[in-house]
């Protein structure tokens, strides 16, 4: 989960149902965290919603999602509040001003576009030292693709061009054999993505494949492979 910095915008109470700036808009990806806040003035309550209908009218309308499934902890009152897990889509957010004391109320809109989180598989081989390596992914999305994979010491990145959920290859290119070696495992993974087709991007980590290198035989072309 990525959480995406605090919006701060002040709120002031001044007339019923009037919203004080240009509807704000935020394009975020999913699993993000959004954090809303506005000004908190001695006196105001305040209550958030969000709306998946454009056509609403936010100061009458209470047509809303149902907030225990995208506020943080269920929590929708406050000056502050957090978003999240919303799916891929445009949404509306609307934080409503309360003066209690002065019988008065005030609105903000903020509108959301998620978009979808580009995920991919990933699978390992094995060769003989100097034979072609490779990382096989397969992703989700439309493409292409930036990504950036790594072995935990380098890392490397990759434009691939290709279908969702075809499978695409990454030639590895192995660092030195030492001579003793029997093998060498290394683990590969993915930590970016980028699909420029969605404008999505995801920045959790991967599961982690096995690139397996043996080295040459002395005095045979012939090899074992182990199985895992």
């Amino acid at each position: 989960m990525r959480r995406i910095p605090g919006i701060l915008l002040a709120v002031l109470a001044v007339a019923s149902a009037v919203a004080q700036k240009p509807v704000m808009h935020i394009v975020v990806s999913r699993h993000d965290t959004i954090q809303f806040s506005v000004v908190d003035w001695p006196g105001d309550r305040y209550t958030w919603d969000i709306y998946d209908d454009p056509t609403v009218n936010f100061a009458l309308e209470n047509d809303r999602l149902d907030p225990a499934l995208y506020f943080v902890n269920g929590m929708y009152e406050g000056h502050s509040v957090q978003v999240t897990n919303l799916p891929a889509g445009f949404y509306f957010v609307r934080v409503m001003v309360w003066d209690e004391e002065n019988c008065t109320n005030n609105l903000l809109v903020y509108s959301i576009e998620v978009l979808e989180v580009p995920e991919a598989d990933l699978y390992g081989d094995e060769a003989c030292f100097g034979d072609p390596t490779f990382l096989r992914v397969v992703l989700t999305g439309v493409g292409p693709w930036d990504i950036i994979y790594t072995d935990g010491m380098e890392d490397k990145s990759v434009n691939l061009i290709g279908q969702p959920g075809e499978e695409q290859e990454i030639r590895i290119h192995p660092r030195p054999m030492d001579p003793t070696d029997e093998m060498i495992i290394r683990e590969y993974w993915i930590n970016y993505i980028k699909d420029h087709g969605t404008g999505g991007e995801n920045f959790e980590e991967s599961e982690r494949a096995k690139i397996i290198i043996y080295p040459l035989p002395s005095n045979s072309r012939i090899y074992i492979k182990r199985d895992d």
